[in-house]
């Protein structure tokens, strides 16, 4: 991947936290904060920029709910051959990918149309993102972050890997420790940031 690409998701990423910093009210529930996220790289040339598959067919790089390749089970978290594909909430892929590919294979429903994927080989999607809206402190999250750690362990086609979390709590509650039994993969970048209420003055707790 060019380094500019690479510049262009962390400028972007920081864009966002500083947003969020800013003006967590902003953002009412998770949908709000997808709707940003995609605006925030959609309006990267770079980002929206138009490209022709081997067939001819036109589009950009940037997908939210791109399907995994793994199959996964969610309860326990688990690879499962058996399993159900899942998919990450925004994929950037690789211009190299669609231009080198017919349609069908680049958006991926069809999972007999792609190759069998495994480390080591060529890179489908610059990045593969998750990311994730908190306004009640609760153990599910622990369940769901797990989740998409898990995905993003076995996302073999993509090159960068993010996990974004952002929380806006009404009122200062106990902190949950949501990594506390998350097998750490050091290929995945992970963002924490919260902010609370005390007596109406927002407060900053965890980046």
């Amino acid at each position: 991947m060019s380094e500019n690409y690479k510049k262009l998701i962390n400028d972007t990423i920081k864009t966002i936290i500083n947003q969020f910093h800013r003006k967590p009210d902003k953002f009412f529930n998770e949908y709000d904060f997808h709707q940003y996220f995609y605006h925030a790289f959609y309006k990267q040339k770079e980002f929206s920029m138009q490209y022709d598959t081997k067939d001819g067919k036109k589009t950009i790089v940037l997908h939210p709910e791109y399907p995994t390749l793994k199959k996964f089970r969610r309860n326990p978290p688990m690879v499962d051959k058996n399993g159900k594909r899942a998919r990450y909430d925004m994929a950037i892929l690789n211009p190299e990918f669609i231009k080198q590919n017919e349609f069908e294979v680049v958006r991926c429903r069809d999972i007999s149309k792609i190759k069998p994927w495994e480390k080591g080989t060529s890179k489908n999607l610059i990045a593969a993102i998750e990311f994730k809206f908190i306004i009640n402190h609760s153990k599910k999250h622990i369940q769901e972050i797990k989740f998409d750690n898990l995905k993003l362990s076995y996302a073999y086609e993509a090159e960068e890997k993010y996990i974004l979390i952002f929380a806006n709590i009404r009122e200062k509650e106990k902190e949950i420790d949501y990594f506390k039994d998350i097998k750490r993969d050091k290929d995945i970048k992970i963002y924490y940031l919260a902010v609370f209420n005390e007596n109406g003055k927002k407060i900053i707790i965890k980046i």
